[in-house]
Parts: structure tokens; sequence; C-alpha cells
């Protein structure tokens, strides 16, 4: 049965909520707190969580990533007793490089552009 884009977005409001709490206090490995949880978005049938994450640090994305996989199981449980559903979705964590495209385009746009005076404003 198919949900309603309504009931994707609470659900995956709920995902976002739930996990990015756990990660900020339930976790053990200091590398958890600097981890940030982007977006979540939930398939038609909400079988499936995408969960989108940045990194603090990006030189810490490959352990953060090892990191989350090891802590799927535990994820998965905690996001089955906060989220009401038949089933517990699947999560899937995916990084999210826009951050990073941000600051690229930013530093190029700082090096184009010329520096604004203070004075016009």
């Amino acid at each position: 049965m198919l949900a309603s884009e309504r009931r994707r977005k609470q659900v995956a409001r709920q995902v976002q909520e739930t996990v990015a709490t756990l990660l900020l206090h339930s976790m053990k490995d200091p590398r958890a707190s600097f981890v940030t949880v982007t977006g979540v978005e939930m398939n038609h049938d909400l079988t499936l969580a995408t969960i989108r994450y940045s990194v603090l640090n990006s030189k810490d994305k490959p352990r953060v990533k090892t990191l989350l996989d090891h802590a799927l199981g535990f994820f998965r449980t905690e996001v089955a007793r906060a989220v009401k559903l038949r089933s517990a979705p699947k999560l899937d964590f995916r990084y999210d490089d826009g951050s990073e495209l941000t600051e690229r385009i930013d530093k190029i746009l700082d090096r184009v552009l010329p520096p604004k005076d203070s004075d016009e404003e």
C-alpha cells in the first residue's frame, strides 16, 4: 500500500529526529557527535529510509560511514520504537556532499568576484 506524500514526510521527519537524537546522546563513539542528519527520504511504501548526513571533518567520512553501518541494527530498532509502522523501514545512510559543494562554490566566487566595499552598503 502506498503512503500519501503527507505521511511520507511525517515519517521522514520522525526518522530524522530519532536518528539525530541517537547520534547526539546514545552513541559511545565521539565521532558520532560530529555527524549531522541533513535529511531523510522515505520510499512510497515506507519500507526504506534514505538518511542523508554530513560530517564536520570531511577526513572522517570513511570512519563515520563504517560507524553508521555497524550501528544499523541499533538505529533500526530505535526507529521502530519511535515510529509507528507495521514494520521497521530499512535504513540506508548516504553521505550528503551538498555542504562541500556549497563551500567550493563560495571559494570560487570569492576568487572571481571583487570584494564588496563596506561603504557601498
